[in-house]
């Protein structure tokens, strides 16, 4: 690609000649430097993402391309004038194909479909066949130091590059309507498709100019497209964080200024302003906008420390507050208990009689009355149980005993509940164990009987079922419940384990409960190594509780 005669002086280290010119060593090293740096920043910062690696593929692929072509101006053999030519011609159209797969995936973060595959495998496979032929290179001209292009090399290259450039237009055009408007995806896509066509579109312009008009050194300047396109993904990495990379805008910055200040030393004298004006040029450019981005970064992290020392200020009210909370719980709790006491006592004895007869009008309020302090013996409970969680004083009293023989127990107890209700209550076993645990009985029966009452508020009709199985290599022992009640919706799932929390629907079928049942009964789960989980398949198709707890072997 050059037009010095093989009989200059052989080329030292493959690239160094006294006979090539300084903008070509400008062009090219420029040109791999800033595509190498850049995609490894990219690679280095998510090096499992397919994107980093194609993009660092790009970057090699256009970097080999780079060096081969100063080899080229470079070199007086004719043989690595032919080994070198043969390569790049294969090279040009992969950097195209590779740039089109880098930016599909950036911007649908996905592959082509298989369709879109097999168009490029098939238009790249006459490439392929004929690239050994002399209808890509013919013999090395000595007089001039170079291959005579054959059609594939002279017409069907650049047919590839055009067409993997209106892929890549087409495919933008096609998905980035339809990202979020105003969105930093939008723009760090809409940066990266401007500074790959920049580039692309040089390369391309330069090549087929300098090919069509023999003048080779018009193609130096398509190669200045590759700082430009690094320096648009700079840009949109710092402003609009592309590839999740979050970096500071002067780290970038320095960088660039070091490699553009340090290539100005291969440069000529005469060549030395011009080249010091377009590098000028592009460092004003590139700085104006990466300092705007620096200025920004500084103004978020004075608004984030201003933010942290009013969040800390809160943070360490709402402790207090909540202490107090918590102290207030405790007591209203400690003295609603014994009125509660007394009168759900007195209400269930003058049911039962034990005051001498009453009229039957009276039997039924005193039994709404019975039934409604229970209901609020049970909230109280609850409230107390909250306030010696969070402040730690709550006591665990662990033994070993068989988790299957309490659960039999209270499935049998509240059998006759279920038959009330009209619901089917069926109780399974699969326990290869002895099935024992070693925890606080009273509060795994709080559990349990919580998650059963539970089922019974939610299941209008159809059935409940208590299922118990072990595991015996992971030491574990289930007890599940599931119904076939009103379900609950993937959103109130990742949230039905917090304080006051119910599901939407609840309330339409239960308008009692307090929202601290379930939070009480994980938490004590997992003071004793165990948890509880929450499954269901939607409205309308039932719940399922598991209830986890370690084995003794």
């Amino acid at each position: 690609m050059n037009y010095l005669s093989c009989t200059f002086e052989p080329a030292q280290y493959l690239i160094i000649s006294a006979e090539v010119e300084p903008l070509i060593y400008y062009s090219h090293f420029v040109a791999i430097f800033a595509a190498l740096a850049i995609s490894l920043l990219v690679f280095f910062h998510n090096p499992k993402l397919l994107v980093s690696k194609l993009f660092l593929t790009f970057a090699g692929v256009f970097s080999v391309w780079a060096f081969l072509d100063v080899i080229l101006w470079a070199t007086n053999d004719p043989g690595l004038v032919m080994f070198s030519w043969s390569i790049q011609v294969l090279a040009e159209p992969i950097l195209y194909t590779i740039a089109f797969y880098l930016f599909y995936y950036f911007l649908n973060q996905r592959i082509p479909s298989f369709g879109l595959n097999f168009f490029v495998v098939m238009i790249l496979l006459p490439l392929v066949f004929f690239l050994p032929t002399t209808l890509t290179l013919g013999a090395v001209e000595l007089s001039y130091c170079e291959s005579e292009e054959g059609p594939i090399a002279l017409y069907y290259t650049y047919f590839l590059n055009i067409t993997f450039i209106l892929l890549i237009v087409y495919t933008a055009l096609k998905g980035i309507p339809y990202l979020r408007s105003n969105s930093d995806r939008k723009k760090s896509v809409l940066f990266f498709i401007l500074g790959l066509t920049i580039f692309l579109v040089s390369f391309t312009i330069a090549n087929l100019v300098s090919s069509f008009t023999d003048n080779w050194l018009i193609s130096q300047y398509g190669l200045f497209g590759m700082p430009i396109f690094a320096a648009f993904v700079a840009y949109s990495i710092v402003q609009f964080k592309a590839f999740k990379i979050q970096i500071a805008g002067a780290q970038i910055l320095v960088v660039t200024l070091l490699a553009l200040v340090a290539s100005l030393l291969v440069v000529k004298p005469e060549l030395r302003i011009p080249i010091t004006s377009l590098t000028l040029l592009f460092t004003s450019i590139a700085g104006f906008f990466l300092i705007h981005s620096i200025q920004k970064e500084i103004q978020q992290r004075k608004e984030i420390e201003e933010l942290a020392l009013n969040l800390e200020s809160a943070n360490a009210r709402l402790k207090k507050l909540d202490k107090l909370k918590s102290e207030f719980v405790s007591i209203a709790s400690h003295q609603l208990r014994s009125p509660l006491t007394s009168i759900r006592g007195y209400a269930s004895m003058l049911v039962d009689g034990s005051y001498g007869n009453i009229p039957f009008k009276a039997r039924k309020p005193l039994e709404r009355i019975e039934k409604s302090a229970g209901m609020m013996a049970l909230s109280v409970e609850d409230f107390l149980s909250v306030s010696r969680i969070e402040s730690g004083n709550m006591v665990y009293d662990c033994t070993d005993f068989n988790i299957v023989g309490e659960v039999t127990h209270i499935t049998d107890d509240v059998r006759q509940r279920a038959i009330k209700k009209g619901l089917l209550l069926s109780m399974k076993t699969d326990v290869k164990g002895q099935g024992i645990v070693h925890a606080d009985l009273r509060k795994v029966q709080q559990i349990i009987h919580n998650l059963i009452n539970n089922a019974f508020k939610y299941t209008p009709k159809g059935s409940i079922t208590v299922y118990v199985h072990d595991d015996l290599v992971k030491k574990k022992i289930y007890v599940e419940i599931i119904d076939t009640g009103i379900g609950i919706k993937s959103e109130s799932l990742r949230t039905l384990f917090q304080k006051f929390s119910r599901a939407e629907n609840a309330s339409d079928v239960n308008v009692e409960g307090t929202g601290l049942g379930l939070f009480v009964a994980q938490q004590m789960a997992l003071a004793m190594d165990g948890d509880i989980t929450a499954h269901s398949e939607g409205l309308g198709k039932g719940s399922h509780f598991i209830l986890q707890l370690p084995l003794q072997m």
